[in-house]
């Protein structure tokens, strides 16, 4: 699926002392089977108004060949709904029954029918990582990163071609951080999922994204691909990560070394320098 932004206007309480913009007149494209970020403290809407929750005030919104405006109609919205799976800020939370009643119900409430619903939920935990000894599990005892886990197989079990993860590496320590960005890369080119990530930890999403789309006061003030990492005045709006901050550092000690987006290749590199 691709998506494409078109003068895309999104705000609330306009004209009153509360109005925020979300989104103003922002124009771009995500291409279908690529990793795209949202950089931004508060973009729950880009997931609401792809999915139709809610509607632009301005501008218009493209899935394929379906049009999301302010007042357009859309035909059979649950087939486009099917088609996204959203995963929103402590989502996790939300869980209160067995994983298998979870998994059930979601694939209940977008309408997917399958022959056998019970190995079709056991795939999605697997695909995840988790194992059918999960399925009578309740998700209350489970841990935070089972939790996390669950909620991903559950957008996973109607197979949408889009997946929106906001904050997701929230509350993760770094060997979960590290298992989930390999996931990520797993469905993006094993499954060709659409992934966008939402959030400001360009630590989480440095080196697996495709493009990055950083939004300020509702305007998009940046855009590129992972070679943004490197750019001086992408840190106007958000922390350096680590391997940026370290590489630009032997930089100005006078040392000559590539600008890697792989923590694995920047080691080879340190490696080959120091010998």
């Amino acid at each position: 699926m691709e998506i494409i932004f078109n003068k895309l206007c999104y705000l609330e309480n306009k004209n009153s002392s509360s109005e925020n913009k979300y989104l103003d007149d922002v124009n771009l494209v995500i291409t279908q089977g690529e990793i795209a970020a949202f950089v931004s403290d508060d973009l729950s809407i880009v997931g609401e108004l792809i999915m139709a929750f809610k509607r632009p005030s301005k501008g218009e919104l493209k899935l394929d060949d379906v049009v999301i405006k302010r007042t357009s109609h859309i035909n059979n919205i649950n087939l486009l709904r099917k088609k996204v799976g959203f995963i929103k800020t402590d989502i996790e939370n939300s869980l209160t029954k067995t994983v298998k009643e979870e998994i059930k119900k979601t694939m209940k409430n977008y309408g997917y029918k399958a022959s056998n619903v019970t190995k079709h939920i056991a795939d999605s935990l697997r695909i995840v990582g988790l194992g059918e000894d999960y399925l009578e599990r309740d998700c209350k005892t489970l841990s935070y990163t089972e939790k996390k886990k669950v909620s991903l197989a559950c957008a996973m079990s109607y197979n949408p071609e889009v997946l929106i993860l906001e904050n997701f590496e929230k509350g993760l320590i770094f060997r979960e951080r590290e298992y989930f960005r390999k996931l990520f890369l797993k469905l993006k080119n094993k499954f060709k999922k659409t992934i966008i990530l939402i959030g400001t930890d360009l630590t989480f999403l440095f080196d697996i994204v495709d493009k990055v789309y950083v939004i300020n006061k509702g305007k998009l003030v940046l855009s590129g691909d992972k070679d943004i990492f490197y750019e001086d005045k992408l840190y106007k709006y958000v922390e350096m990560p680590k391997i940026v901050e370290f590489t630009k550092y032997v930089h100005q000690n006078g040392h000559d070394i590539l600008e890697y987006t792989d923590i694995k290749e920047l080691i080879k590199e340190l490696y080959r320098n120091v010998k």
